[in-house]
Formats: structure tokens, sequence, C-alpha cells
């Protein structure tokens, strides 16, 4: 089925400074800690956020993996399970139900039928305020985590000191959405991917890296060893006008090394250590701060 984009329930003309003060407000007057508030599979991100798999800057791991016939399936069956849970309401839902039954009566046929609907969609608050945060982000923190399991992501989208949004995305395209009022806690959700077996025990030794011979030969056996028996590999790097650091994690059986290059290209500047959960969760909340 293809469709055209559906409208949203932005409100430009809200001051985003204002609903960063209220978010954050709200979040403190509640307790403070991480607040649960959507669950999203990649079909239906891809409805209420029409943006092509491939060009995307979240990964949308499920859905690129199908074909464009059954990724067609997949979002229309997504969108009744968008109304089902009144995540959104479709004005022109009878239209589009025609449309639908008839997609996938092509579908079964191995044919497309190429017709083309206008979706009258209006997201609720809640749909709509995940949306907006992704968009309008100060910064984000990206997290790639390697596993037996395969590849699962994180993005904290940083809005000010007060604010945090956090995603997770698991290896099956489940996208798990979690507000903050402290960089704290937002670096705990980060530190349970890169660390999920509390590995991270004691500060060793900082080793200075050649940046010319960062090959697994050429960085030291302690290093080396842990390299090689890694059983979680992350990668956490900064993304805004004036990108940060960027930090490697290797969790293996009993200790965990952070590989840490203070910005892109840098000449000098990359060090490895064991260490701690102490100072793992305080270089993930330095990754989180805006510049002065």
């Amino acid at each position: 089925m293809t469709t055209e984009a559906p409208e949203t329930a932005d409100q430009p003309g809200q001051d985003l400074g204002a609903i960063r003060r209220m978010l954050s407000e709200g979040l403190a007057e509640s307790g403070g800690g991480n607040r649960s508030i959507m669950r999203l599979t990649d079909e239906e991100l891809a409805v209420i956020d029409l943006v092509d798999p491939e060009d995307g800057l979240v990964p949308l791991p499920h859905l690129s993996s199908l074909s464009e016939s059954e990724r067609a399936v997949a979002i229309s069956t997504a969108l009744r399970s968008l109304i089902s849970r009144e995540l959104i309401e479709v004005a022109n839902i009878e239209q589009l139900d025609d449309l639908m039954r008839e997609q996938e009566a092509a579908t079964a046929a191995g044919q497309s039928t190429g017709h083309r609907t206008p979706l009258d969609i209006r997201m609720t608050e809640e749909a709509s305020l995940v949306l907006n945060l992704r968009r309008t982000a100060e910064r984000a923190l990206v997290g790639e985590i390697n596993t037996s399991d395969g590849m699962s992501h994180c993005f904290v989208y940083v809005h000010s000191p007060e604010l945090f949004l956090v995603e997770r995305i698991t290896t099956g395209g489940l996208h798990l959405f979690s507000l903050t009022n402290s960089s704290v806690a937002a670096a705990e959700l980060v530190h349970g991917l890169v660390d999920p077996f509390g590995v991270a025990d004691r500060d060793g030794r900082i080793q200075q890296l050649d940046p010319h011979a960062l090959d697994r030969e050429n960085v030291g056996g302690p290093l080396q060893k842990v390299i090689d028996k890694s059983l979680v590999v992350g990668r956490l790097m900064v993304l805004a006008d004036d990108p940060g650091a960027l930090v490697l994690t290797y969790a293996a059986d009993v200790e965990l090394w952070t590989v840490t290059v203070d910005r892109p290209h840098s000449p000098t500047g990359i060090v490895a250590q064991a260490v701690s959960e102490r100072t793992l969760a305080r270089k993930i909340q330095g990754l989180l701060k805006l510049p002065e």
C-alpha cells in the first residue's frame, strides 16, 4: 500500500524551550528516573514517520529485511495495530479499508495495484511528542551494541541538562521510548546495554594508543585478549554540529575495557583502559553533556 504522509499533531506556535521545561518539571514532580512512554515496532514507526529505511538515521532492522511486497503487508498490519491501540485516528477509515483489502488481494496474486490514497491521520499527543523530540534534539548519543544475537541500537536525544528522550531498538525492530530529566538515569539505560552482565569491575592503568597503529596486533596484549574474548562490543558516538568523543566498549567474561577517542580524526588522545562500573557510568554521562 502506498500512502501520502500523515498529518501530525505538531504545534509550531508553541515555544520549544517552554515545552522542554514543562516536560522536565513534570518528570521531576513525578519522582524523576526513567519513564517508559511508548513502544513501537519498525512498521508502526513507518506509518507515522514516513522515512525510507535506507535513508533514515534510526535503523529499522526488521522492516529493512523485508521485500517490497512484504513491507507493504507489514505496514498495512501495523496501521491496523496503531488504530486498535488508539495511537492514531484515521478520518477516512472506510476508504482506507477498501484500499487495504485490494492491496492484500493483489499482493497474494503477486501483483501491485499502484493505487494511492491520502491518509487523514491524527496522532495522539503521546505519539506526536515522541516524533517531535526525535527531530528537535540539540545533539544525540548513538549506540551500537553487538552480541552473538545480533546488533541492537540506542539513541539518547539530548534536549537540555534536564530532558532526555531515550530510544532503545532491539535486534527484532522494537523501539522502546523513555523520558528522563537526569543524565544519570539516561546513562543507566545505555550502561545496561554495553555491560549487561555487570563485568565492569575495577579501573586499570590508562594505556595511550598510537592512532596510526590501531589494528589488533598493535594495541597491546591485555586489550588484544579482551577484544578476542568480548561477549558484547559497544560503539558510542555523539552526533552534533561539533562532534564529540567516541567510546568503544569491550565486555568480556570478567572485565570491561573502553577505548576513547577525544575527537574525530584526532592524532592524539586515544586511550584504552579497563574500567570500573563507576568510571563507565561517568564516561557515558560525559557523552550526554551539552557544551558550555
